[in-house]
């Protein structure tokens, strides 16, 4: 009988090496779900790791640091599956991956051979602290100050999105988006204020509410709106967990979507392709492994490069044609 072997386990799960090696070790980023099935797995297949061969691995392996924002230490789904994609390139090549953190001053007590920054702010210190320290980094996000990044076209994703609903007749269009520091969230509002301006829509700031970047958030911010009487007809979210919690909010309303409200978000992510959500798609496991090689590229001393990767407009059953009886839509909760 053939050993059973972790990429096994992996491939029946339906998950990365990387995912089934942080549930094998006990480690974060993996949520509750994905954790059970794995275990499942491996119960099944009767997989048993190899110490010897997970210490000589061990011994002969480097440090990547993720440097993460609070944002994405509290997880979430995308991060889940950058994660994957960062730890399965940098495995082949005989590295581990750690997240470390400067609030706690752990980043630099033993650096990392190089690093990775994700979540990036408007006036991050991050960088200034790794070129202090001579460490290489790659930065998922992009920086006016360093060509060492990997990023995504947040602008063009949800003006693509705004176009969309405005061809199919809406004009009062909600944005619902994330912390205004996050350097993503500036360019998705950007994105949005350039769809209306496009369309010869006025820009108005009524329209614009937080949500986090979060499901919850996404679902307070549409409870306000409700609130306020204000008129829309559609939600351009500038994630896909604020527009899941934003239609949430919406069917606990008694509205219904898209015939009384259209909804886009931004990522495609698994919920977004379960509840059949029109969102603007990056290749988040694409970013990862970009991200992983110029890294690499970097720490083996070859000239600093960036990557910028398109987003695709994802249609789905979340966004319809304005109905005339909704042309001037208010709501009264």
């Amino acid at each position: 009988m053939s050993k059973i072997t972790i990429a096994r386990v992996a491939s029946e799960a339906g998950v990365s090496k990387g995912t089934v090696s942080r549930v094998l070790n006990a480690r974060s980023g993996v949520n509750e779900e994905t954790r059970v099935l794995v275990q499942g797995v491996v119960a099944r297949l009767g997989y048993v790791p190899d110490p010897g061969a997970r210490q000589l691995a061990r011994r002969g392996r480097h440090v990547i640091g993720l440097m993460l924002d609070d944002d994405l230490r509290r997880g979430g789904t995308y991060y889940g599956i950058l994660r994957d994609a960062l730890e399965d390139c940098l495995s082949s090549e005989g590295y581990h991956t750690r997240v470390i953190s400067t609030e706690r001053g752990d980043a630099f007590s033993t650096p990392p051979d190089g690093a990775i920054l994700l979540g990036v702010h408007l006036d991050d210190p991050r960088p200034a602290q790794l070129e202090e320290r001579g460490v290489p980094f790659v930065m998922i996000g992009r920086s006016l100050h360093n060509t060492a990044w990997v990023d995504v076209d947040n602008l063009g994703g949800l003006r693509d999105a705004v176009r969309h609903l405005v061809a199919l007749g809406h004009r009062r269009i909600l944005h619902i988006t994330g912390a205004h520091t996050g350097q993503a969230s500036v360019q998705r509002l950007e994105g949005y204020l350039t769809g209306l301006r496009e369309a010869g829509l006025p820009e108005d700031a009524s329209l614009i509410f937080d949500g986090d970047f979060t499901a919850i958030g996404g679902y307070r911010a549409v409870r306000r709106v409700l609130g306020s009487k204000l008129a829309f007809t559609a939600i351009a979210a500038a994630s896909d967990e604020m527009a899941h919690g934003a239609v949430s909010a919406l069917e606990d309303a008694g509205l219904r979507v898209p015939w009384d409200v259209s909804v886009t978000g931004f990522d495609d992510i698994p919920l977004a392709q379960r509840h059949a959500l029109t969102t603007a798609r990056q290749p988040i496991a694409e970013i990862g492994a970009a991200a992983a090689e110029l890294l690499l590229e970097r720490m083996a001393g070859k000239p600093v490069r960036s990557r910028l990767l398109a987003t695709t407009l994802m249609v789905r059953s979340s966004s319809a044609a304005l109905l005339s009886t909704t042309s001037s839509t208010v709501h009264q909760h």
